[in-house]
């Protein structure tokens, strides 16, 4: 029984999320920024919300006319309801700004404006929704707007107050709007400087996100490469042979893995010194990405060693590209300081079989290097 109900539960709450999960599909859609503009719309309904809350108050004592109230109502919920429709239609999409900020600052500055007229001696707690709206505003929009919307709420509430003053002088004394378009002034201009701080804060964080992301790249990159050849390294390849690996499990083309050693290499780092080795084992690497297929994947093993990863493809044994590469290596230069001294190499092929661990290959393919080396060197053994 408790197992069952267990069941029941976790299939009732599955049920639940599915509900939730297409029922905010349905009123949000599932474009994730059209989200994120109807969740700040969804804000700025709540600071609708308060002021049509306000005004029913007001109405509720007699401080305001019902009726006006009645249409100041429906025109708040009108210009919720109409930047809902235009955002969730996507028509919101072929403006410069999708986010709609601008308008809707504007047309909730004046509804609140006009509300401020209305509401009579309750009036001065429809001021502190101005900042309200603005303060959205600042995470919308860019300086210029914000400085221009907050102009325009100051010249509006200088109008507004004005007007109350001189046609309702009981409710709207001079002294006290006068106070009022101070206050609404200096918050103001006190949003419009911290916008333009915000808006620098940003752009710092910005340029550090996208100068972090270059380091971690770059060091990634450091962790994956060998410093002086510039080829993956043995961790790199490691990854790579392993990733064949699974892919031939699931139908991928077989791969052979070949270890490649410098023939007489120290003898060129005792003679010349080992800068000269450093150069002959970029001018190898360089040569090989040249020679090799864009299939083959070469990276450097340790010391004068090099693991090749060759993917299986016929017609042609998977000697053919490493032998190209000897023959190109003979007929150049080890290096500009080397003009008379030619690299070359032993070889050792083993055939990554069905299951077996990639260590295993990389085991066999030693075996026929160390084949080829005592067979004489400068060739490939396949085993």
């Amino acid at each position: 029984m408790p197992t069952q109900q267990a069941a029941t539960a976790a299939l009732d709450s599955a049920f639940s999320i599915r509900l939730t999960t297409r029922l905010a599909n349905l009123l949000l859609g599932s474009d994730s920024l059209q989200r994120l503009t109807l969740a700040l719309l969804g804000l700025a309904a709540l600071v609708t919300a308060t002021v049509v809350a306000l005004l029913v108050y007001a109405a509720s004592i007699g401080v305001a006319d019902v009726r006006l109230v009645k249409v100041m109502t429906v025109l708040f919920i009108a210009s919720a309801a109409g930047f809902y429709i235009v955002i969730r239609s996507g028509l919101n999409q072929r403006f410069n700004d999708p986010t709609l900020a601008m308008p809707q600052t504007i047309i909730a500055q004046t509804l609140i404006a006009a509300a401020y007229a209305i509401t009579g001696p309750v009036h001065g707690a429809t001021v502190i929704m101005l900042s309200l709206v603005m303060v959205f505003g600042m995470f919308s929009l860019r300086p210029m707007a914000v400085r221009l919307a907050c102009i325009y709420t100051v010249t509006l509430m200088g109008i507004v107050m004005y007007w109350c003053a001189g046609h309702q002088p009981l409710h709207y004394p001079a002294r006290q709007e006068i106070f009022n378009f101070a206050l609404t002034a200096i918050v103001m201009l006190a949003i419009s400087q911290l916008s333009g701080q915000l808006t620098d804060m940003r752009t710092r964080l910005k340029t550090q996100k996208i100068a972090l992301e270059g380091a971690l790249s770059h060091i990634k990159e450091m962790a994956a490469r060998d410093e002086l050849t510039g080829l993956p390294n043995r961790r790199r390849m490691m990854t790579l042979l392993q990733e064949h690996a699974t892919r031939h499990a699931r139908g991928g083309p077989r791969f052979f893995v070949c270890i490649i050693d410098l023939d007489h290499f120290k003898n060129i780092n005792d003679t010349y010194g080992h800068a000269a080795g450093d150069s002959v084992l970029r001018a190898f690497a360089t040569q090989a990405q040249v020679v090799l297929r864009t299939t083959d994947m070469i990276g450097r093993w340790g010391g004068e060693e090099f693991l090749l990863l060759l993917p299986e493809t016929p017609p042609g044994g998977p000697a053919l590209g490493v032998e190209r590469l000897r023959e190109s290596l003979a007929a150049i230069p080890a290096s500009h300081s080397l003009p008379e001294v030619r690299v070359r190499f032993s070889a050792g092929f083993a055939r990554y079989e069905d299951g077996e661990p990639i260590d295993q290959a990389i085991e066999r393919a030693d075996r026929a290097l160390y084949a080829a080396k005592s067979a004489g060197r400068n060739r490939s053994v396949i085993l």
